[in-house]
């Protein structure tokens, strides 16, 4: 791509962070063809005409940025056109981008010729989002708050702009940080319209009166902009005052954090508020992820915050933070990786004595050194937060009416909505159902300042306990200018469940659509199956349907709370989605990103592009496996052969940790599955090492694939001296089992179902050691660790797949995934072994890990796998076990594969087989039966 313009601004003064900014370009079009490509940091949207366009650009590390190409003839009209382009600038990291400077650029292509970003464009700041808002959070922006009266109808063609500036050059194309740039290689992500399918509730609430969002950054880490997890000691502190003795009730995402009102222990979350000014401080000590610390107070209306004492003054103050204890800095540099941030670490140790004084005290009017005071004012303090206050509502009872509520289902006629008995506010629950990722979109009729709130959850449990999104800020605001308008979101969200929220409400409001655009990888669906099991059938499209929902511009880990490319996560879906789809872009794009990595660490990080920088050693060495699967499935040797570069580096660096007894040893994020392995962040850890072999023999065999023989070679050669080392420091006569980890040197006392499974898939054991690791597997003698996770339960399945445990295998798939269907899943949970005390059955009920199901009910039970690179040949090996018949397709690069078999008992094995003529064919019957190929006995 020949940029032949400049990257642009405005030159208004703007917020540092979350910032949005208007461009305006018109032109003549006369005729012909017509392209615009353009990219953006952070993210932009695009109108012409005045009808949206698009939006992007993909997730990418600034060293290797994309661009989007859009066709803009079937936009255009002969004469004068309007280009106009939001941009929003989040001015700190998260999961998904990297902090870097600013800018517009864009170059429209028409036959005339070309009309690039530089000073002739049009630049002005957007009021109507609101900068100040909270984050969603740690992995994503920020909460969407979008006030409809300042919207002047600037994507309008004929809006008048004199008034704007004329837009800021800022640097050149090639910039020397948006490098290396290039077309974003996958399809655009579809726009589905998806309506509700029921109305679940309807009900008057009101809102507690108080609400604090305070930012964790600038103020635990002024000079932080990256999204890296800090290790903090300070607390957060104010003046209550109160018109009388009152009981209050305090609500804070950090759950039960240490409270203490007026130097006595607050435990839970009622406390008493004398008549007066009451000191009140919260610890925030320990590991923080959040964006920001919010406290909610459920109290009289008058009452006044403020840490100073001065009204109107800071409402809070920020003491510390502090040095850490000798004991927090250890604990920091074992449970993280080799970049954690420790915020106040390097601070005097006198300090942490300080801090313990002034928690002991609870005096908050006596903290007065500025060296530990931080005022935290009004405008440093975002003034709404959506999700805090929907969250913390109270139903009242009250009359509600609605007019046509089946409307809101419908979308074929206007739902009206009257104001609630005591001026409280409506809230329906609207049931989409099943899960959805998307942009919401509706059509409104409403007085000026109605305030609309979403507030998106994904499941409400059999018990109707509602499952809220806890953690994050999963809802938008958006506040109604007089009359008729629509609004589409920026921000894509994940659930099932939305709360509309009407507030403010001054006469009656009317709705007639509400809807999700269903935005994700598009889908082509060449793969299915079906089977005589209903449940199987039911399985393996609710796996599917997860796998949807977790494909956007890369393979996520959920579509709800974090929107990241997990690169362990992203193995296993990969081959979840070739099984549904055939479409391998969308893997290379992944692969090819995670090998990115390699620019900043040793070995591939975890979860790419990001501001964390995070290594988690597993997900580099499950990186290595799906390069190869890459080529086996697709068969594409040029975009291999890039990979293998990126492995050849890998292995560099995994070379670069082994230690003297020849173990692979390093600090980073050591976990495997969410269970009580061992697995401490620095040394020697058993399942890590077993998964580097399993990973240096498949690179060792994709190298060989492609010629490089003497690679091959030496990864084969690297992979059996570690596997020696493992045999012998980790294996234990006593138990006869393989530790999880070493600590200090000796075995550690934890063994697992987890570390016997990789060491057996690896090859590493062997002879007597393979068949107890195989007893191990199957039956977990007492006090080993077992499953936590359907994400491990995909290792388990290759186990049994490898032993040709048929029946076992189509069963654990039964008991264990049918769990989550029988309860109503409409997709697959993160996990479902840990219910949490309160009853809650796991925390996010969206994970593309966990669909291991989809990808073996087609590769082992209806039995169609590759052979050989690209299918070549294909292997259709069917494992019935006790179902009677199956059917389904399976995608190659050379067509799709039907295949339909029949099981009955004491009959013959009968199969047809469809193919496109001239594809290798290997086929294995479970018994004596015939083979019918394209209607031909074979």
């Amino acid at each position: 791509m020949n940029w032949q313009g400049h990257w642009i601004w405005t030159s208004a003064e703007l917020a540092e962070r979350n910032t949005f900014v208007r461009f305006r370009r018109c032109f003549d079009y006369n005729g012909g063809g017509a392209s615009l490509n353009i990219t953006a940091d952070s993210r932009y949207v695009v109108y012409v005409n005045g009808e949206y366009l698009g939006q992007g650009p993909v997730r990418a590390w600034p060293g290797h940025w994309r661009y989007d190409t859009y066709d803009l003839q079937p936009h255009l009209k002969l004469g004068e056109n309007t280009v106009a382009i939001l941009v929003n600038h989040y001015g700190e990291s998260n999961f998904q981008y990297i902090q870097a400077p600013q800018g517009l650029l864009a170059q429209i292509e028409v036959e005339d010729g070309i009309i690039s970003t530089d000073d002739s464009w049009l630049a002005s700041p957007d009021a109507s989002f609101v900068s100040v808002a909270p984050r969603i959070d740690v992995q994503e922006g920020f909460e969407e708050q979008y006030d409809g009266r300042l919207d002047d109808g600037w994507v309008l063609p004929g809006y008048d702009d004199a008034s704007w500036s004329r837009a800021k050059i800022l640097r050149p194309a090639d910039d020397g940080c948006h490098m290396d740039m290039a077309p974003r290689g996958i399809p655009f992500l579809t726009m589905e319209p998806v309506l509700p399918q029921r109305v679940v509730e309807i009900s008057a609430v009101s809102s507690i009166s108080h609400h604090f969002s305070i930012q964790a950054k600038p103020y635990l880490a002024p000079n932080d902009v990256s999204s890296n997890r800090n290790m903090v000691h300070a607390y957060l502190a104010t003046q209550v005052w109160s018109p009388a003795d009152v009981d209050v009730e305090l609500h804070r995402n950090l759950g039960e954090i240490s409270a203490k009102l007026n130097g006595l222990p607050a435990d839970g979350s009622s406390v008493r508020l004398s008549k007066g000014w009451n000191s009140l401080m919260l610890s925030i000590r320990g590991f923080a992820h959040l964006p920001q610390y919010v406290v909610s107070v459920d109290g009289p209306t008058e009452l006044k915050f403020c840490a100073t004492g001065d009204v109107p003054g800071a409402p809070w103050a920020l003491v510390g933070p502090f040095g850490l204890s000798d004991d927090e800095i250890e604990q920091s540099t074992i449970d993280m990786d080799e970049s954690l941030i420790v915020v106040g670490a390097m601070a005097p140790s006198a300090t942490c004595a300080r801090g313990e004084a002034i928690w002991n005290s609870g005096d908050v009017a006596s903290i007065t050194s500025e060296l530990y005071f931080q005022q935290i004012r009004p405008e440093h303090l975002p003034s709404v937060n959506v999700f805090a206050q929907a969250y913390t509502d109270r139903i009242e009872d009250a009359r509600v009416v609605i007019d046509h509520a089946d409307g809101l289902i419908s979308g074929s006629e206007w739902t009206t909505v009257n104001p609630a008995a005591d001026g409280h506010d409506v809230r329906i629950l609207l049931d989409f159902g099943r899960e959805v990722v998307g942009y919401h979109r509706f059509d409104i009729d409403a007085p000026a300042g109605t305030i609309v709130d979403f507030h998106n959850f994904e499941f409400i449990q059999p018990d109707g306990r509602h499952n809220f999104a806890e953690g994050m800020n999963n809802s938008f605001r958006y506040i109604c200018r007089e009359g008729r308008q629509a609004y589409q979101t920026n921000q894509r969200r994940g659930f099932q469940y939305s709360y509309l929220i009407l507030r403010n409400m001054t006469g009656p409001v009317k709705l007639h659509t509400v809807e999700v655009l269903f935005s994700t990888y598009p889908q082509s669906h060449r793969g299915s199956f079906a089977s005589s099991d209903t449940k199987l059938n039911r399985i393996w499209e609710v796996g599917a349907h997860t796998l949807r929902c977790c494909a956007e511009d890369t393979y996520t880990d959920c579509p709800t709370y974090e929107q990241t490319h997990w690169v362990g996560d992203a193995r296993n879906e990969a081959l979840i989605d070739w099984v549904i789809n055939g479409d391998p872009r969308l893997w290379y794009r992944c692969l090819e990103q995670t090998g990115d990595s390699l620019d900043r660490s040793s070995i591939t990080e975890s979860e790419v592009p990001s501001g964390w920088i995070n290594i988690l050693p597993a997900w580099s060495f499950l990186w290595m496996r799906s390069c190869r699967e890459f080529l086996l499935f697709s068969g594409d040797e040029d975009k291999s052969r890039r990979l293998l570069q990126f492995i050849e580096r890998n292995i560099e660096g995994i070379k670069g940790h082994l230690n003297s007894q020849g173990l692979f040893d390093i600090r980073g994020w050591n976990m495997f599955d969410w269970a009580a392995m061992d697995t401490p962040g620095y040394g020697v850890v058993t399942h890590q090492n077993c998964f580097a072999v399993l990973a240096l023999h498949d690179a060792a065999e994709m190298a060989e694939w492609l010629g490089e023989c003497e690679l091959a070679h030496e990864w084969t050669l690297l992979a059996g001296n570690l596997a020696q080392a493992i045999n012998s420091h980790l294996w234990n006569e006593d138990q006869q089992a393989y530790t999880d980890c070493l600590r200090d040197g000796a075995h550690s006392s934890v063994y697992s179902q987890q570390t016997q499974t990789i060491a057996l898939m690896s090859g590493v054991a062997a002879g007597d050691r393979a068949d107890r690791c195989r007893d191990i597997v199957h039956n977990p003698p007492e006090g080993f660790v077992t499953a936590g996770s359907p994400f491990f339960e995909f290792f388990l399945l290759e186990s049994y797949q490898s032993e040709g445990r048929q029946q076992e295998f189509i069963d654990t798939i039964r008991k264990d995934w049918g769990f989550m269907v029988d309860k109503g899943a409409s997709t697959f949970w993160e996990m479902w072994s840990v219910v949490a005390p309160d009853g809650r059955l796991t925390r996010s009920h969206c994970h593309g890990w966990s669909a291991a199901p989809t990808f073996f009910l087609s590769t082992y039970v209806l039995g169609v796998r590759p052979g050989g690179r690209g299918f070549s040949p294909v292997i259709i090996e069917p494992h019935p076990g006790d179902i009677g018949w199956c059917r389904g397709f399976m995608p190659t690069p050379a067509g799709d594969i039907g295949v339909q078999w029949e099981n009955e008992p004491g009959e013959p094995f009968v199969m047809r087989v469809t193919a496109p003529e001239g594809i290798p064919l290997e086929i294995r019957l479970p018994r004596d039966g015939s083979v019918t190929v394209n209607g031909v006995q074979a």
